[in-house]
């Protein structure tokens, strides 16, 4: 399967950005994108030849979720298609107020300075890179000098292991 032909139509970027999150019943998919639910199931389909999306039978219910084996690759083709957002501030703006001209970006504020808790309204711990290097600075007390390049990184929890703790009677 051609990945221009797979990422080639809106549509179906957006249908994997939305089972990246959650998975849903084509015809939910379909009323979320606002297209019918054939057009839904002609890209579904191109997606699971892709093998990018998966289908799980209950009843006479399908329901679709991202193919996690697939997350890596669905990550590179659109590390290569997605177009950086470009913003142009004075020298000495800080880090924040630049993002926050590209993206809605809420920040917490603690004593150490602000951390970002969400991007484009999607919550977690967010940490950032700039020109690829993990910054230790808060993102509010970071100053703009020089033309840059910022990447967003969303931890996700992963539980590895689980331990009870108990007090001994």
């Amino acid at each position: 399967m051609d990945i221009f032909r797979v990422f080639g139509n809106e549509n179906r970027r957006s249908m994997l950005r939305i089972l990246t999150y959650k998975s849903m019943h084509i015809s939910a998919l379909a009323k979320e994108l606002d297209i019918s639910v054939p057009v839904a199931l002609k890209h579904v389909r191109v997606l699971e030849e892709a093998g990018f999306v998966e289908r799980t039978k209950m009843g006479n219910t399908h329901l679709l979720a991202i193919n996690k084996s697939a997350l890596y690759k669905i990550k590179n083709a659109y590390d290569l298609l997605e177009k950086p957002l470009i913003v142009e501030v004075e020298k000495g703006t800080s880090l924040a107020n630049a993002l926050k001209k590209a993206v809605s970006l809420n920040l917490k504020k603690t004593s150490d300075g602000s951390f970002i808790s969400s991007v484009d309204g999607k919550q977690g711990y967010y940490i950032y890179e700039v020109d690829g290097k993990l910054s230790e600075k808060p993102v509010d007390q970071f100053l703009v000098n020089k033309s840059l390049e910022v990447e967003f990184k969303r931890l996700l929890p992963v539980v590895g292991k689980k331990i009870v703790v108990k007090i001994k009677n």
